[in-house]
């Protein structure tokens, strides 16, 4: 199944309400943590926070979606995490991606929405309440943040890079040594800065405006870089998988995200020779 020109039109416009509503959602349970009592504070925990806002957010925006593009699949992190990406259009949905940081009162995290059809993204929303940003792209129309166009850095040097190196959530040994070495190897090189936020989503919307160059992570998952995907590609980046710069499979768990394939080669060949993929994902 297709997706037409006219269709990515209303496509577009029901992902930015969607996440619009979602991050008022999310805005307002900032409010109400920061506001909240002492005796609140003692008896709600923040990850009981996160849990009750990712909920009432999840039940916004699959009404949103539901009702206005009823023949859609949906796959929504925690929800759906379990579903199967096809080729039909499919929703791939994050309402707080970048949650550990949410939880702990940090500004890196986001709502995130893809349109992906035929398994590549089509159509991308981001929105970052705390920054008060809204990152969006539509297929062959460019990328977007409030309004206005964005492109990727036109920085040529890795000298001159911003650097991502993403750690996920394992903790094992040898994964943790990998990521230390391939930040040492960046820093000898040296690389202008090494950087990490909460968000993949976010971190690949700040690749797209050209606030950094390169971000490299293994242990995601398809709602954690779909619509970042779209963005990057219409702001003129590159995205792929972290040991094939010739495709993006959602599914691979990777991703090599750049301003150029040169400089995204350099990450790349940075993370063979540390068996980064392999140790993140432990096979």
């Amino acid at each position: 199944m297709t997706v037409s020109d006219a269709e990515l039109d209303a496509v577009l416009q029901l992902a930015l309400r969607a996440a619009h509503v979602a991050a008022c959602t999310t805005d307002k349970a900032v409010d109400d943590r920061d506001t909240a009592s002492n005796d609140f504070r003692i008896r709600q925990t923040p990850t009981d926070l996160a849990i009750q806002n990712d909920k009432q957010c999840e039940e916004e925006v699959v009404s949103i979606l539901r009702e206005g593009a009823p023949h859609y699949e949906i796959i929504i992190k925690d929800s759906s995490s379990d579903a199967v990406l096809t080729d039909k259009p499919t929703w791939v949905v994050d309402v707080t991606n970048g949650s550990d940081s949410f939880i702990h009162g940090l500004f890196d995290f986001c709502v995130s929405i893809a349109l992906v059809v035929g398994k590549e993204p089509v159509v991308g929303v981001v929105n970052a309440p705390p920054l008060h940003e809204v990152f969006s792209a539509v297929r062959g129309r460019g990328a977007y943040c409030n309004g206005q166009r964005i492109h990727v850095s036109p920085c040529d040097s890795i000298n001159r890079s911003v650097v991502y190196i993403r750690d996920a959530a394992l903790r094992d040994p040898v994964a943790v040594t990998a990521v230390v070495d391939m930040q040492k190897d960046f820093t000898k090189m040296p690389v202008h800065a090494l950087r990490a936020h909460g968000s993949t989503a976010l971190d690949m919307c700040f690749i797209a405006s050209g606030r950094a160059e390169l971000l490299l992570e293994a242990g995601v998952n398809p709602w954690d870089i779909a619509a970042g995907a779209i963005i990057v590609r219409e702001a003129g980046g590159v995205v792929h998988d972290i040991d094939n710069a010739d495709s993006l499979n959602l599914t691979s768990h990777t991703v090599c995200c750049a301003n150029s394939l040169e400089i995204a080669r350099i990450g790349m060949n940075t993370a063979a020779k540390h068996m980064y993929k392999r140790v993140m994902l432990g096979n």
